[in-house]
């Protein structure tokens, strides 16, 4: 019997290991793994593989499985989301595809969970049926709008992700003095690994990835018409064009209230728009 094809989704490297591990313990039959960080990638290994399952564990996989869905046509691919007990399994829903779910905190009992994906498999058509016989392979569609309350959330879901991780770092960093060389180099290791996850400029790359998505050339028409704006100045152009309040690019940009009156008046001055002219509203009037 050929080998069935098993996509998983995950954006925590360490969580991500531990999934594969139970899966080799759990899934009895002949199988073949590949990962991938962003919905958009998983669309494409899922579709070039032909894959027979999906597993998503995000940080939120409600957003993880809208997107997904938004990059998709006419998928009979099963999708199985680890949920964490906060999650709001209402939520995990998909017009495309059929959405299980297992308990992440479940996931080291490999009776139960290989039982789980058998399971899905059984009702996809039977083990001994040949994957093209069974399952209609992924397929990307065009790139869908990714909408603005979407992208908001996300953004503020990876400053929130990001923030913790920074708390996390100071507190191990704090730990040096209390402890032996052996564990002092394994936890230089793991604040290497929070540093690498926090990079500011991945999160900015995943985040043109998404916001190009919904506002397609407004990066590439801003920098050809202002090309002396640096890279926290187009930030705060996107975050302008998505409508956030002053508030929340506050908080992003790790400035204070009067520093947001102060960067939208030199933005203004970089682009030679008059005292009484509208950033916002300029902004929204570029071509898309």
């Amino acid at each position: 019997m050929s080998a069935r094809s098993i996509v998983i989704g995950c954006d925590d490297d360490a969580l991500l290991s531990h999934v594969i591990e139970a899966l080799k313990k759990s899934v009895s039959f002949s199988h073949t793994i590949s990962c991938a960080v962003r919905t958009a990638d998983m669309v494409n290994i899922a579709a070039s593989l032909k894959a027979e399952l999906i597993i998503f564990c995000f940080y939120n996989n409600t957003l993880a499985l809208k997107d997904f869905s938004n990059y998709t046509t006419g998928s009979a691919t099963p999708v199985l989301c680890l949920v964490k007990q906060n999650d709001n399994e209402a939520m995990l829903f998909s017009r495309r595809n059929i959405v299980f779910t297992y308990p992440l905190d479940q996931i080291g009992n490999a009776d139960c969970l290989g039982s789980r994906i058998d399971s899905i498999f059984r009702l996809g058509g039977g083990l001994s049926s040949a994957a093209a016989d069974t399952h209609v392979a992924v397929q990307p569609a065009p790139l869908a709008s990714f909408q603005t309350k979407d992208l908001s959330r996300y953004v503020m879901e990876l400053d929130k992700k990001t923030e913790i991780l920074s708390k996390v770092k100071d507190r191990i960093s704090h730990l040096y003095s209390h402890v032996n060389d052996p564990i002092r180099a394994e936890l230089n290791s793991i604040v290497s690994s929070i540093r690498l996850s926090g990079n500011d400029n991945s999160i900015w790359q995943d985040f043109k990835l998404y916001f190009e998505q919904n506002n397609p050339h407004f990066l590439l028409l801003l920098a050809r018409k202002h090309p002396e704006l640096t890279p926290k100045d187009l930030k705060y152009c996107c975050y302008l064009k998505m409508n956030m309040t002053n508030d929340d690019i506050r908080s992003l940009l790790g400035i204070n209230p009067e520093s947001v009156r102060t960067h939208k008046y030199r933005l203004k001055k970089k682009m030679s728009l008059s005292k009484d002219q509208d950033l916002r509203g300029y902004l929204n009037s570029m071509a898309h």
